[in-house]
């Protein structure tokens, strides 16, 4: 067999073999991408008790002194430790 032939075959060989690898390449990389995608869309959404926890908390740590206030933030505190 001739060398410069055999060269050209492993040549184009290599070639045709980094395509094919490029190309799995950019599928596995679009299909993280999408993952990403996917992962950033779920977003938590509260409840309207946990926002109203949220907002009574919020009162009774910026001063107002109200039961209602209170409870909230006792709640809270508990939930954290």
């Amino acid at each position: 067999m001739d060398i410069e032939r055999l060269a050209h075959e492993m040549r184009c060989r290599a070639i045709r073999i980094e395509r094919e690898d490029g190309l799995h390449q950019a599928e596995i990389e679009e299909a993280i991408e999408q993952e990403v995608k996917i992962e950033t869309q779920v977003v938590y959404q509260p409840t309207e008790e946990q926002k109203k926890l949220y907002f009574n908390a919020g009162r009774w740590a910026g001063g107002s002194r109200d039961w209602n206030a209170r409870k909230a933030f006792e709640q809270l505190n508990k939930m954290e430790a």
